[in-house]
């Protein structure tokens, strides 16, 4: 099968609700794709550094905008994004991050790793689709 744009009338890494937390942030490595998760590499800094999340770590949002080590970039720590899919999502699923940033189930286990919940399915990898980015802080902490 081909990937599939499910929603092409939104466009990618875009806000698809008015009521959305957005924070600047700014990218500690090169390479941070727009529409991807990211998660937070140094929490004592202000605006929060952050990169393209790999599939153990915990979400912190979804990049907004590409950008490199030093940019600035808006994330969306809360709102309703069209996102790639890092395989088959079944709608009302728990998302967290692949290896490459995009949306993947999650499981049970995953506790403090959940980047959101998918608003409708996806059949395949890279597919775009719409995620409700709320990451999880159940599990987290001390």
């Amino acid at each position: 099968m081909v990937a599939e744009d499910l929603v092409s009338e939104a466009v990618l890494g875009e806000i698809i609700t008015a009521n959305a937390l957005i924070l600047t942030c700014k990218c500690d490595e090169d390479n941070v794709r727009k529409g991807r998760f990211v998660t937070v590499t140094a929490g004592e800094n202000w605006p929060p550094l952050v990169h393209e999340a790999d599939s153990g770590e915990p979400v912190f949002g979804a990049s907004l905008k590409a950008g490199n080590n030093g940019d600035y970039i808006p994330v969306c720590i809360f709102g309703v994004v069209k996102m790639y899919a890092g395989g088959a999502v079944t709608a009302g699923a728990g998302v967290k991050t692949d290896d490459e940033g995009r949306a993947v189930a999650a499981l049970a286990a995953d506790d403090a790793l959940s980047g959101g919940r998918a608003l409708m399915s996806a059949g395949e990898a890279d597919d775009q689709f719409i995620v409700l980015v709320c990451p999880d802080n159940h599990g987290s902490g001390t």
